[in-house]
């Protein structure tokens, strides 16, 4: 997840740009490049600035792009590129009417929340929206609802006791707080009986927020790079001085000096995470600044190199590791090689015997660069002893093999022979190959270990040979993907109602399970997991898990498969007017209560509900007055429906629980028994 730079410098994977910041960037300036070479005198705006990074937005005004607020500022039949943030219908309307020529480049996951709220719109539900009111993306997700959707910021919001118990749906801006949004969520939860919530917070960002929160934790200095004005960026920092009280937002590196000072050892850790917006170099420069400062004495020569250079510069040797060297001179026994030591590593003359193309001749004249594995080092009083073999990069046909496969996208098959920090390594031709834990799968993998041994097949997504040692990665993840988009226009053409697959637990999210049916994932709604109610789908399956589903319903066109996974044969509703007639009494169980009323579990996965003006003979605020979850109650049906899976009940026509009066703690009950008439009057009235 955190990538090593340093041993002081930690620096989180997912720093930078995101996928639509950073397809919105490079079409922005493939947009003004264009014009500069067709010498084109067309105007080109972005519509409201199109990253929170000042440095871009200048560079592109540089080129010739305008700044327009709203589509008055556009001149009319000009371009007009959309940001990733999105924008209300009513605007592209207006640029449209303007003969303006739109390039949209909304983020995919924000149009995905425009067709939620658009739909959830027109079905007449009540919208929330839990983001920032004022922010871009949010007021683009507004417009699809004619700006009627209620904005929350917080749990803390006055807003949300104005929420009415209606047909609703939850979706959040695609950068928010996952904290926050919960928080929220978890108090619509018991406000509101029908409430359908969409998890449009994205993956990416709930991944940034994790790596910085994890990264403050294990850092004396925390630094955020970013705009301030970026809401995200805003957000990371506000994380990681949560965990670090040393955090420091900088939009760049010469802010470093003077916020940070000069009083960093050798020892301070520091982490580095960036916001979605800001570009790798103003990263690199915030890194490059911060290894000057963690190593003085090395000052001048880091000056004189480029910061990957001087990643790749750290020592290397230790045993077990390959590293690069420089052939010096040989003899009859050995080939002795500078592999930037203070001492010489020897390596057998016999390891080069069945390589015809090496010439030890030339190799030392030329003090020709080699990779070596390094067997031992020994020390003692006289020198240091250091024994190399040639190394396993040093395979040629491998090399080659491993090479074409690289360019020519050609699926290898490797074998798993070692588990390392965070993915394993798989060997193919001779030659390691590094795999990323999240490269495995589609899913999350957790156990490593099970993977040792196996061989899989991957694509090789990294052959670098340039650098001091040979650098190859692998993917497992995007030849599955591959083959599934190949296969996923068979398996649409095939799809129909009912019809049964075994497929494969991809992700969970809070509403459901996303399952692979063998080319395209189809989603499993929480409600349709378990015939009884589940907090969270991880209840019931998690990723990697084969089940039998079956289609409830499809469509094409907008790419969506609902599917079901609960047995109908095993509905505990069914034939429910049979086994619970209406008018007749029965125990049940106290399992969970909401501001409108109880509901009663009255056999097992079957609940009923107990509205709040059933429960007293008297008026009460809210069922918890009198009612505890775990109480056992004699109830009588009063409505029953096997088609809509509902049942409702009454405790006070069997036996009303009255809460105890306010003064001497007498109930109705108790006045009634007692036969004192004026007493009960008074203990009714003070009740209601």
């Amino acid at each position: 997840m955190i990538a090593d730079i340093d041993p002081n410098i930690n620096v989180a994977e997912s720093a930078g740009f995101c996928f639509g910041v950073d397809n919105a960037v490079k079409t922005a300036f493939q947009l003004v490049s264009e014009c500069e070479i067709s010498s084109e005198t067309k105007e080109i705006y972005m519509l409201g600035r199109l990253i929170h990074n000042k440095e871009v937005i200048n560079q592109l005004m540089t080129k010739g792009m305008k700044l327009a607020v709203d589509p008055e500022d556009v001149t009319p039949g000009s371009t007009v590129l959309v940001r990733a943030h999105g924008i209300p219908p009513e605007v592209l309307r207006k640029l449209k009417e303007q003969g303006a020529d739109v390039i949209d480049c909304t983020c995919p996951y924000v149009r995905k929340i425009h067709n939620i709220v658009r739909k959830a719109f027109v079905d007449g539900k009540q919208i929330i929206i839990i983001g920032d009111p004022n922010h871009p993306e949010v007021e683009g997700i507004n417009g699809e609802c004619d700006y009627k959707a209620i904005v929350i910021d917080s749990a803390d919001s006055y807003k949300i006791n104005q929420i009415e118990d209606v047909d609703t749906i939850i979706v959040a801006q695609t950068t928010f707080s996952l904290e926050r949004f919960k928080d929220v969520c978890d108090i619509l939860n018991k406000k509101i009986a029908k409430l359908e919530i969409f998890g449009t917070i994205c993956s990416t960002t709930e991944k940034r927020q994790k790596e910085a929160r994890e990264l403050a934790v294990n850092s004396d200095i925390m630094i955020v790079i970013g705009d301030r004005e970026s809401s995200n960026t805003r957000k990371l920092y506000d994380i990681c001085l949560s965990e670090c009280r040393n955090t420091y937002l900088v939009e760049k590196s010469s802010e470093l000096d003077e916020l940070i000072g000069q009083d960093i050892s050798p020892e301070t850790r520091i982490g580095i995470a960036a916001g979605a917006s800001t570009p790798e170099r103003n990263i690199g420069e915030v890194i490059s600044k911060m290894s000057e400062k963690v190593t003085q004495e090395n000052q001048q020569e880091k000056d004189n190199m480029s910061f990957q250079e001087y990643v790749e510069n750290i020592p290397q040797l230790h045993r077990g590791a390959t590293v690069k060297g420089n052939v010096v001179r040989y003899d009859d026994d050995y080939i002795y090689v500078d592999v930037k030591d203070k001492s010489e590593g020897r390596v057998p003359v016999s390891d080069f015997a069945s390589d015809p193309d090496f010439d030890l001749e030339k190799a030392a004249n030329e003090k020709q660069e080699i990779d070596v594995y390094v067997r031992s080092i020994k020390n003692s009083e006289q020198a240091k002893e250091i024994i190399l073999s040639r190394a396993k990069g040093e395979n040629v046909k491998g090399k080659e093999l491993t090479e074409t496969a690289f360019s020519e996208q050609i699926p290898v098959t490797v074998k798993i022979t070692n588990v390392v920090r965070d993915g394993v390594i798989g060997t193919y031709e001779g030659i390691d190959i590094y795999i990323h834990r999240t490269q495995l799968e589609l899913h999350p993998v957790d156990d490593l270990e099970s993977y040792k041994g196996k061989s899989l097949d991957i694509l090789i997504t990294q052959f670098d040979s340039e650098k001091r040692r040979l650098r190859v990665s692998g993917s497992r993840r995007t030849l599955i993907s591959r083959e599934r988009e190949e296969r996923a226009g068979l398996i649409w053409d095939d799809l129909e109602k009912d019809k049964i697959y075994n497929g494969i637990v991809r992700s969970l999210v809070d509403f459901g399970a996303f399952v692979d049916i063998g080319g395209v994932d189809g989603l499993v709604h929480i409600s349709e997991l378990s015939w009884k109610r589940i907090k969270h789908p991880s209840e019931v399956v998690k990723p990697g898990d084969e089940i039998e589903v079956y289609i409830k319903d499809f469509d094409r066109e907008k790419s969506r498969i609902s599917l079901g996974y609960k047995n109908p044969d095993n509905d505990p509703y069914k034939d429910l007017e049979e086994k619970f007639p209406v008018g007749s009494v029965v125990t049940g169980k106290v399992v969970r209560m909401v501001d409108f009323g109880a509901f009663i579990e009255i056999a097992p996965n079957i609940d009923a509900l107990c509205h709040v003006t059933q429960i007293s003979s008297v008026r009460l605020e809210k069922p918890s007055d009198v009612l505890k979850e775990g109480m056992e109650v004699k109830v009588r049906i009063m409505t029953v429906s096997s088609d809509t899976k509902r049942i409702s009940v009454s405790i006070k026509e069997v036996e009303p629980i009255d809460p105890p009066h306010k003064d001497d703690d007498i109930s109705v009950d108790e006045v009634q028994e007692n036969g004192d008439t004026n007493i009960t009057e008074e203990v009714q009235e003070s009740a209601e």
